[in-house]
C-alpha cells in the first residue's frame, strides 16, 4: 500500500521514462565532455593560447545548454518526490541560459557595453529558483521552533563572510567612482545574492544531520557558484581579473553538478517515492559550532578598529569584542553543556528501553521483550522453524515463605543461570511471570527438543545452595512447535504454557508437548474455573460428612468433611476435579478457608447438641505453606468457639516432607491448640517410616489402594503399617472400606477406625447424625476410644 495515490503514468510519461537512463546518460556524458573542453580551454588561453573570437563564449554556452537540457530530461521524467524541486532549476537554467545567450550576442554582434547589460539581468533571476530548487530537495521544514534558531546561525555565518568579502574587496567596489552607480549596484548583487545563497546551505548543513547525495551534489554547485561569484567580485576589486581567468571554469562546473544533482534526485524519487517529505533533522557537530568560530573570527578586525582612533574610541572598540567574545565563549559553553545531556538523555533513553524489554532481576528478557523478539523472528516471509518452552517452577512460593524474599530472588537467579547453561547457541531465555521462564529454541526436530526439556527439568532439580541453606526446586515444562501449534507468538507462548499445565496435571517434576486436547482442557479449566468463583460467591458449594468408625466399638468418633458441588450448567464435578482446578487457579486458599469455617461451624453446631463428635478437615499442600494458615485455622476456632481437639486436620506426605524446615514450627503450633494432625494416603509418597517418629502426627490414615489389596500384599503393609503407628502411639484409619471381608480383615489386623461405604457414605451434615443408629455396626454404640474429641 502507498502512502499516497496518484494517477497511474499515461504512456508518454511511460515511454519517457523507460528511454530516460539511456538518453540521461548521453546527456551526462555530454556535459562532462563540454565542462573538460572548455575548462581546458581556458586554461590553455590563461598561458597564452589565442582562440578565435567568441570560442570560449561558444564553449560555455555548450554547457549552459546541455546542463538544461538534462535538467528538462530529469524534471519530465521524475516522480510527484522531486517534481517541484526540479521545475524550479529548470526555470533557473531557463534564465541563465537566456542570460548567457544575450550576453554571447552582444559580445559578437554588438559594440554595446557588456555590463551591466540587460543580461544581468536574467543571470541575477536565476538565484531564487535555484534557492527554492536546495529547500524543496532538502525537505527543510522552517515552521519548526528550531527553524528560528537555524536562520540566526546562517544569518551570523552570512554576516561574519560579508564582513570579511566587504574588507577584502566589496567595499572598494561600492566605493568605485569610475563606475555609474547601476554598474556598482549590479556589482554588489553578484556577491550579495551568494552570500543569501551561501546563508541557505548553512541553513541545510544545520538542519540535517544526514544529507543524501543528490542534495550534497547539488549544494556543492550552488557553493562553486558562491565562491566564483566571490572570488570574481574580490579579483575585480583589486584589478587581478582578467579575461579567460581560470575562476571562469567555477561556474561551468557548477552547471554540471546543478544538473547531475538534479538528475540523481530524479532517479532517487523514482525509485524510493516514499520518501518523498521525508526529513532528517538534527545538525552534525562541527556544524553546531560554526556560528561561534565565525562570531569570533570578527576579532581580526580589532587592529584596524585601533589605527588611527582615540584612546577612547580603542577603549570603547576593546570593550564592545571583548564583550561579544565572552558572550560567545558563554554560548559555547551552554552548547556543550546541552550536549552533554543531550547524550544522558539519550543514554537514559536507551537503558530505558532496555528496561522496558528486560527483566530487572535476573536480567532476561521480560514478557514484552519476548513477544518483540517472537514477532521479529515471525517477521519473515518464510520463517524457520522453533520451538517454545514454557518453564514452571513448582512451588516457588514455598521457598519465599521458608525463606523470604531475599532467598527466593537469590533462587530465582540461580535457575536463570542454569536455564542459560543448558539453552542451546541461537536461544533466547526470558522470565514472564513470578516463577515462569520461556526458553524460544531454534530447533526443528522434535527428538532434540524432548532431549533439551528433559534436560531443563534436570537441570532444575539439582539441589541450590543458597545463603540460608541447601533447598531444591522442580520444573513442569510445556513445549510448543512452530508452525505446527500457533502462528502468533501469543498463540505459541498460550499453547506452552497448556502444555506446561499439562505436565503439572501428570505429577510435576515433568516436561509435555502442547497437543490439541491440552487446549480442550484449559478451556474447561477456564470454564470451570469462572463457575467456582461464582459458586464460592454464592455459596453453592457444600460439605458432606463420612463417618469415622472406631473398629472395636462399632462407635462412630467423628466425621470427614467432603467437598461437593453440583453445578446448575454442567453434570457434578468430582472433588479432585475441583481441587486441581483451585490449586492451579489461584483458588485453593479461598476455598479452603471457606471449608475450614464450615466444617468447624458444624462440629460446633454437634457439641451444642451434645455429640462429642470431631471433624476431620483436608488441607491443600498449597493452603498449608501459606503464610496466614496458621491464622486461617486459628480464626476458624475462635469464631465458633470450637476447642483444638475437636479439629483433626488431614495433610498428605508431600505436604508435610517437602519442606519439614517450614513444617515443624507450624505443625508444634497446631498441636499446642489441640489440633491433631493426621497423615493421609500414607504408603503413596515419601513413605519414609523415620520421619513418623519426628512429626508430631497422632493418625496415620492407610490408603484405600492396600486396603483393596488386602487379599494380596496389601495385608502385609496394613500389618506393618500398624504394628510400627501402635509402637510410636499413634491411631491407624484405614479408607475405603466397601466390603464385609475389608472390615474383618482390617479388623483382625488392629486398625483402630475405618470409613467407608460399608460403614457410612457421605451425607449433607442436616443427615449425617440422623442415620446414625440405622447401620449395625453403629447403633447404640457410644464413643469409648481415646480418639473422641
Amino acid at each position: 500500500m502507498h502512502d499516497r495515490a496518484y494517477p497511474p503514468p499515461g504512456p508518454a510519461l511511460s515511454r519517457l521514462q523507460s528511454s530516460a537512463p539511456r538518453r540521461a546518460d548521453v546527456l551526462l556524458s555530454a556535459l562532462v565532455g563540454a565542462a573538460v573542453l572548455h575548462s581546458l580551454a581556458l586554461l590553455l588561453a590563461h598561458y597564452g593560447v589565442t582562440w578565435p573570437e567568441g570560442t570560449l563564449d561558444l564553449a560555455y554556452l555548450s554547457v549552459v545548454g546541455l546542463g538544461l537540457a538534462l535538467s528538462v530530461r530529469a524534471w519530465r521524467t521524475s516522480g510527484p518526490g522531486a517534481r517541484p524541486a526540479l521545475w524550479a532549476l529548470s526555470m533557473a537554467l531557463t534564465l541563465y541560459a537566456a542570460g548567457d545567450l544575450l550576453w554571447t550576442w552582444l559580445s559578437l554582434f554588438t559594440q554595446q557595453p557588456l555590463f551591466p547589460s540587460v543580461a544581468d539581468i536574467f543571470y541575477l533571476a536565476q538565484y531564487l529558483p535555484l534557492v527554492l530548487a536546495l529547500l524543496r530537495l532538502s525537505h527543510l521544514s522552517l515552521r519548526r521552533l528550531s527553524a528560528a534558531r537555524l536562520v540566526l546561525d546562517s544569518a551570523i555565518v552570512t554576516v561574519v563572510v560579508g564582513l570579511f568579502a566587504w574588507q577584502a574587496g566589496l567595499a572598494t567596489v561600492a566605493d568605485d567612482p569610475a563606475q555609474s552607480l547601476p554598474g556598482r549596484i549590479i556589482s554588489l548583487a553578484y556577491p550579495l545574492a551568494s552570500l543569501a545563497v551561501l546563508g541557505v546551505l548553512v541553513l541545510v548543513a544545520s538542519g540535517a544531520r544526514r544529507v543524501q547525495v543528490h542534495v550534497a551534489v547539488f549544494a556543492t554547485g550552488l557553493s562553486l557558484i558562491v565562491v566564483g561569484d566571490l572570488g570574481y567580485a574580490l579579483l575585480e576589486a583589486n584589478g587581478a581579473y582578467s579575461s579567460a581567468h581560470p575562476i571562469d571554469a567555477l561556474w561551468a562546473w557548477a552547471l554540471v553538478l546543478l544538473a547531475l544533482g538534479g538528475q540523481l534526485a530524479a532517479h532517487h524519487y523514482n525509485r524510493y517515492p516514499r520518501e518523498a517529505g521525508k526529513q532528517h533533522p538534527g545538525p552534525r557537530r562541527l556544524i553546531v559550532w560554526l556560528p561561534y568560530g565565525a562570531v569570533l573570527s570578527l576579532a581580526v578586525f580589532l587592529p584596524q578598529l585601533y589605527l588611527g582612533a582615540s584612546v577612547m574610541e580603542r577603549g570603547i572598540a576593546f570593550g564592545v569584542f571583548t564583550v561579544l567574545i565572552l558572550v560567545t565563549l558563554r554560548q559555547g559553553v551552554a552548547l556543550a553543556d546541552n550536549r552533554r545531556l543531550n547524550a544522558e538523555l539519550r543514554r537514559a533513553h536507551v537503558q530505558l528501553a532496555h528496561d522496558a524489554r528486560h527483566d530487572a532481576l535476573t536480567g532476561l528478557l521480560n514478557r514484552s521483550g519476548l513477544v518483540e523478539y517472537l514477532r521479529q523472528a515471525l517477521s519473515p516471509e518464510t520463517p524457520a522453524p522453533f520451538a517454545v518452552l514454557f518453564v514452571d517452577l513448582d512451588r516457588m512460593k514455598r521457598v519465599n515463605d521458608a525463606h523470604g524474599h531475599q532467598t527466593g530472588d537469590q533462587m530465582l537467579r540461580e535457575m536463570s543461570r542454569r536455564l542459560l547453561t543448558v539453552a542451546p547457541a541461537g536461544s533466547v531465555v526470558a522470565r514472564v511471570g513470578g516463577d515462569e521462564f520461556v526458553l524460544v529454541v531454534p530447533e526443528q526436530q522434535r527428538a532434540s527438543v524432548a532431549l533439551l526439556a528433559a534436560q531443563v527439568v534436570a537441570v532444575i532439580s539439582e539441589p541450590a545452595a543458597l545463603q540460608s541453606g541447601t533447598t531444591h526446586l522442580t520444573a513442569s515444562v510445556g513445549v510448543a512447535l512452530f508452525p505446527g501449534d500457533g502462528q502468533h507468538p501469543d498463540e505459541l507462548v498460550r499453547a506452552a504454557d497448556m502444555a506446561m499445565d499439562g505436565a503439572k496435571v501428570e505429577g510435576r517434576n515433568n516436561w509435555s508437548f502442547y497437543d490439541e486436547g491440552a487446549l480442550q482442557a484449559a478451556q474447561h479449566d477456564t470454564q470451570l474455573e469462572a463457575l467456582l468463583r461464582r459458586a464460592l460467591a454464592e455459596d453453592e458449594l457444600e460439605l458432606h460428612y463420612q463417618p469415622l468408625v472406631d473398629l472395636r466399638s462399632g462407635a462412630t468418633l467423628g466425621f470427614e468433611a467432603l467437598l461437593r458441588w453440583r453445578d446448575t450448567v454442567q453434570s457434578p464435578v468430582s472433588p479432585p476435579e475441583i481441587i486441581r482446578v483451585a490449586e492451579e487457579r489461584g483458588l485453593i486458599v479461598p476455598l479452603g478457608i471457606w471449608g475450614l469455617r464450615q466444617a468447624v461451624a458444624q462440629a460446633s453446631q454437634w457439641r451444642a447438641r451434645g455429640k462429642q463428635w470431631f471433624v476431620t478437615v483436608n488441607i491443600s499442600a498449597l493452603h498449608f505453606a501459606h503464610g496466614d494458615f496458621l491464622s486461617h485455622v486459628r480464626a476458624a476456632l475462635d469464631e465458633h468457639d470450637l476447642p483444638g481437639e475437636a479439629l483433626i486436620l488431614e495433610l498428605t506426605e508431600s505436604a508435610l516432607l517437602e519442606d519439614l524446615d517450614s513444617s515443624m514450627p507450624d505443625l508444634n503450633i497446631l498441636t499446642s491448640w489441640g489440633v491433631r494432625i493426621a497423615l493421609d494416603d500414607f504408603g503413596t509418597g515419601y513413605s519414609s517410616l523415620s520421619y513418623l517418629r519426628s512429626l508430631p502426627v497422632h493418625l496415620v490414615k492407610i490408603d484405600k489402594a492396600f486396603v483393596f489389596s488386602l487379599q494380596q500384599d496389601g495385608h502385609a503393609f496394613v500389618k506393618a503399617i500398624t504394628v510400627l503407628a501402635h509402637g510410636l502411639n499413634l491411631l491407624v484409619v484405614a479408607e475405603g472400606i466397601e466390603e464385609a471381608w475389608q472390615l474383618e480383615g482390617i479388623g483382625a489386623l488392629g486398625v483402630d477406625l475405618g470409613q467407608g461405604f460399608l460403614l457410612g457414605q457421605p451425607l449433607p451434615a442436616s443427615l449425617a447424625g440422623e442415620v446414625l443408629g440405622t447401620s449395625g455396626f453403629l447403633r447404640g454404640n457410644e464413643p469409648t476410644s481415646g480418639i473422641q474429641g
